[in-house]
């Protein structure tokens, strides 16, 4: 092997170790805890193979947390999402992973169980509202719901007159196997702190952190025709993201469909890169639709992938107090 090769190898060997310290061996990835409607269940796989090494991990729009779940683990990881109820779910699969994993294996595969999610009642428990949000998400088709007891339902009841598995109904047979799932999932959040934070507050404050990769997954800008639709608010929120993106020096993934919008602002000349992954997913009806998704990478994202190094060079102090993700001006 030459001398310029290893030199390289041994430098990539290096930052991947203090990408690694403080993580947990044997820590195994987890499959996403619940269907979501827009989640990257099928594309989590493939985006976390992309991802060059860090040393902190920021999922600003989790979701499902599809991607924290499959990646391989970094010493710091947060997921954040505006959505109370999905924070919740986190947390209580945290804290009391025993009484909601027993609340779902108590509970039916059941349309009037779906049906009572979205009756007005009083104040739920953490507890309770975990298991109903889990209900509205793996009972309904494709995991499109409206927010828990208040929110307009955007489908229905989720059944198969047709499949089966395991010797179940299909249906049946996913949210009987819902439990199991969970633990996997108990596993990995261990090492993960949640946040129920403004999104762009959330990015800020890893803007000037060179070792942090952060994942943008925003909603996204189409009505339900899949054409694009921008109101004023919405385009506002979208252009405060995309004016942090362009000050960032931390490694940035934005994932989403093609959009006029962002293809203005993530420009190569600006420096980014922008990737294309053929893709499906389902409508509100469970009816297959072939969709691109789009992946824009900054400057520091692609190069960070293409060394196979953490874009920082931390100090002999820095390093003695395991601070592994300081600020650069």
């Amino acid at each position: 092997m030459c001398i310029a090769r290893m030199k390289q190898r041994s430098l990539r060997e290096r930052n991947l170790s203090q990408a690694s310290e403080g993580v947990p061996l044997g820590l195994k990835s987890a499959p996403s805890p619940f269907g979501y409607f827009g989640a990257k269940l099928r594309l989590a796989k493939r985006i976390a193979k992309m991802l060059p090494p860090h040393n902190a991990w920021v999922e600003v729009f989790c979701g499902s947390a599809a991607v924290t779940m499959v990646k391989k683990a970094a010493p710091i990881e947060i997921i954040n999402d505006a959505d109370s109820q999905v924070v919740n779910l986190f947390r209580q699969l945290r804290e009391r992973p025993e009484d909601l994993r027993r609340l779902i294996e108590l509970t039916p595969y059941s349309r009037e169980e779906f049906e009572a999610v979205y009756r007005k009642g009083g104040k739920l428990s953490g507890l309770e509202g975990a298991r109903r949000f889990l209900v509205a998400s793996m009972m309904t088709v494709n995991g499109a719901m409206g927010s828990n007891g208040t929110g307009k339902r955007h489908s229905g009841f989720s059944y198969s007159q047709a499949y089966a598995r395991n010797g179940q109904e299909a249906r049946v047979n996913r949210w009987n196997a819902l439990p199991a799932r969970l633990l996997k999932v108990v596993e990995r959040l261990k090492h993960v702190r949640i946040e129920n934070r403004d999104a762009l507050a959330l990015f800020r404050m890893f803007l000037d952190r060179p070792a942090t990769l952060v994942y943008l997954d925003p909603p996204y800008l189409m009505d339900r025709d899949q054409k694009y639709r921008i109101d004023a608010n919405e385009e506002e929120f979208h252009k405060k993201l995309l004016k942090l993106c362009l000050k960032a020096k931390c490694m940035v993934l934005v994932s989403g469909y093609d959009n006029p919008l962002y293809n203005s602002y993530l420009t190569a000349k600006r420096g980014w890169k922008r990737s294309k992954i053929e893709t499906h997913t389902r409508d509100t009806k469970g009816e297959d639709l072939k969709r691109t998704e789009i992946l824009w990478q900054n400057r520091q994202f692609v190069k960070a992938a293409k060394s196979g190094q953490i874009p920082i060079r931390l100090s002999k102090l820095e390093k003695a107090n395991n601070k592994v993700n300081p600020v650069r001006k």
